[in-house]
C-alpha cells in the first residue's frame, strides 16, 4: 500500500462513555476526506462496534485501560485501526451484548481484520477499510 495521505490518531480511556467521542472523531475525519454521508453512518456504526468490543472484552471487570484509534486515507480508502492493550477478544458469558459486533462490522466495511496486536505489548487490533469516492 502507498503511504497515507492523511492520518488521525488519538487515544481514549477504555470506558463506555469514550465510545461516543471515538466514533464522532472518526466520522468527522471521514467527512473531511470526502466520504458520502450514508457511508459515514456505516463508519460511525462499525467504529462504535469495534470500540465497544474493546471496552467490554479487553478490559473485563472495568479494569483501567486505553484505546488507540488511528484513521488514515490510503489507496482511495479510509482505513481505521482500533487498538487495545487488554486481554484480547475472549468470549464472556456475562457480555451485555448479543455478540453481533463483528458480523455488523463485516457487513459495513469493505474489509476488516482482527489480529493480536503487532508488538509485544499485547492486546488486539481491529482494522477496517471503507472505500472513498
Amino acid at each position: 500500500m502507498a503511504s497515507p495521505t492523511a492520518t488521525f490518531q488519538r487515544s481514549w480511556p477504555a470506558r463506555p462513555e469514550s465510545v461516543r467521542d471515538i466514533r464522532s472523531a472518526v466520522a468527522a475525519f471521514a467527512d473531511e476526506h470526502g466520504m458520502a454521508p450514508e457511508r459515514i453512518r456505516d463508519v460511525h456504526l462499525a467504529v462504535s462496534e469495534a470500540a465497544t468490543n474493546a471496552v467490554v472484552h479487553a478490559y473485563p471487570d472495568a479494569a483501567a485501560g486505553e484505546l488507540s484509534i488511528r484513521a488514515c486515507v490510503e489507496d482511495g480508502q479510509l482505513v481505521v485501526f482500533v487498538r487495545d492493550w487488554g486481554h484480547g477478544m475472549t468470549p464472556r458469558i456475562d457480555s451485555p451484548g448479543m455478540g453481533l459486533g463483528l458480523p455488523v462490522i463485516a457487513q459495513l466495511a469493505q474489509s476488516f481484520t482482527v489480529t493480536a496486536a503487532p508488538d509485544a505489548a499485547g492486546g488486539t487490533e481491529v482494522c477496517m477499510c471503507f472505500a472513498l469516492p
